[in-house]
């Protein structure tokens, strides 16, 4: 011992090395205990699941990144053939109120298949010059019905309820060309605006038939928000890859197959990106469309809510060509095509919480991805804010 005491005194940088140690360690745990830091960080973490994906992509050395890199190769209209093939079918006529009453399954099931119809118009066609949008690639036209007033003749808004629906293409907002700076996206030349609807402020009880379906920031969402009368199915590193089969649900003991295939919801929010960042955004809408195709089928009463995926703060953005948010925007927009604003609705949260500079705010956020817990409620108060009108469930 006294010859290694006269070490660490003749060699003061040695003896700098371990109080450093010390003071860090000291200080991780102090930022743990304040919520600051979290206790640890797993291989399921958003950033070492980008890292490990781009190396098996480089190295082909994992046998599933084939079936990805097939569906990558995949065109635009290939891929919304095959989420329409699922669902196509013939559509009936409208029933009468009295048939509507006793026969709600089957014109739920109608209704969805005439969605998917109208969205694969949207995906298909050559891209419009409409000043609010560029990426629904035919245009499909509202139907609107007019009510009198006087002498003037003024929309009236469907809410989604009756026995001839609104159909609600995605419309997007134009924004600078943002050039992109890896494969796994495209430029950025517009922003897809949430579904427009009359949207009403609704109550807890709202959410009692509801579903969220997510990765750790959903995760979040189901611990530090007061949505504990909804039902979460959630894990860190979740990807739309292994959506349908990853157990995901009650403690990981479920998978979400499992769940739908055993209860009944209304409302299913899902909210998925962040971990697919190193994917191609074709690749990304064409497989998480095959997941919600798969959901509407085993829960066709419920409408299904694309929850974008949230931004990362501006300055992680800026230093990182691949989880930054031009990227996020691109796959975003993606699949936000696919909205109908019947069933199948696009809501952006990233309004709530953005920093004016298409980012997430600095202040709240513990690690540019996400959220601190007290400013889960900012998210839950969007949820809240976006409710629809009882008679959209009508089918």
């Amino acid at each position: 011992m006294k010859k290694l005491w006269q070490m660490i005194k003749g060699c003061p940088l040695f003896t700098i090395l371990i109080l450093s140690g010390i003071i860090v360690s000291a200080g991780g745990y102090v930022g743990a205990a304040l919520g600051v830091y979290k206790w640890d960080v797993s291989f399921k973490h958003p950033m070492v699941q980008t890292v490990l994906t781009n190396e098996r992509a480089a190295t082909g050395s994992d046998a599933s990144m084939a079936e990805v890199t097939t569906a990558a190769n995949a065109t635009t209209e290939a891929a919304t053939e095959a989420v329409t093939e699922k669902n196509s079918g013939k559509t009936t006529e409208k029933a009468s109120t009295e048939a509507a009453k006793t026969d709600k399954n089957d014109k739920a099931s109608t209704t969805e298949k005439s969605s998917e119809k109208t969205t694969e118009k949207a995906a298909k066609g050559d891209k419009t010059t409409e000043k609010t949008t560029e990426k629904s690639t035919e245009k499909v036209t509202t139907d609107k019905t007019t009510a009198d007033d006087g002498d003037k003749k003024t929309p009236a808004i469907d809410t989604g309820g009756s026995s001839a629906p609104v159909k609600r293409p995605t419309k997007y907002k134009q924004v600078d060309t943002r050039k992109s700076r890896n494969s796994c996206y495209r430029d950025v030349t517009q922003i897809a605006l949430e579904t427009q609807y009359p949207y009403i402020k609704v109550d807890k009880s709202y959410f009692d038939d509801a579903l969220f379906i997510g990765d750790s920031r959903v995760e979040g969402l189901a611990l530090y928000s007061g949505l504990d009368n909804a039902t979460f199915a959630y894990m860190e590193g979740l990807t739309t890859f292994g959506l349908m089969s990853e157990k995901i649900a009650a403690n990981g003991t479920e998978t979400l197959t499992q769940l739908l295939s055993e209860n009944t919801y209304k409302k299913i929010y899902i909210m998925l990106g962040i971990n697919e960042a190193g994917y191609d955004t074709d690749s990304y809408a064409s497989t998480y469309m095959d997941a919600i195709s798969q959901i509407q089928g085993m829960q066709p009463d419920a409408i299904v809510f694309m929850m974008g995926c949230m931004h990362v703060s501006s300055d992680y953005s800026d230093t990182h060509d691949i989880v930054n948010n031009d990227n996020i925007d691109d796959k975003n927009g993606a699949i936000a095509a696919y909205a109908d604003g019947i069933k199948l609705f696009y809501l952006d949260m990233n309004t709530a919480v953005d920093d004016g500079k298409g980012g997430l705010i600095k202040d709240y956020t513990w690690d540019d991805i996400h959220l601190q817990a007290q400013y889960y409620s900012v998210w839950e108060d969007y949820i809240y804010e976006h409710g629809l009108k009882d008679d959209a469930f009508n089918f």
